[in-house]
């Protein structure tokens, strides 16, 4: 399984049930499907975005086969 920030965890703890079981299945299928998520340019160049659902998004860096979730959030405050 991928690994969790502080404030990844505090994130998903957060999640209404059905929403936190989606993403955790999105997040175990990381290790498998590192590429997953969206390339993000500018400030977020060198992480991901894998969605979760229309309204979240779990936001990650792969980088040498280590996966790291950094957060999730509703779509309209992750990337800032």
């Amino acid at each position: 399984m991928p690994k969790l920030t502080s404030r990844a965890r505090k994130d998903l703890e957060a999640l209404p049930p059905p929403l936190r079981e989606k993403a955790l299945e999105i997040i175990n299928r990381l290790d498998d499907e590192p590429a997953r998520g969206k390339k993000l340019a500018g400030r977020l160049k060198g992480k991901r975005s894998a969605r979760l659902g229309r309204s979240h998004r779990i936001l990650y860096s792969a980088e040498s086969g280590l996966i790291i979730v950094l957060m999730i959030r509703a779509r309209k405050d992750v990337y800032r």
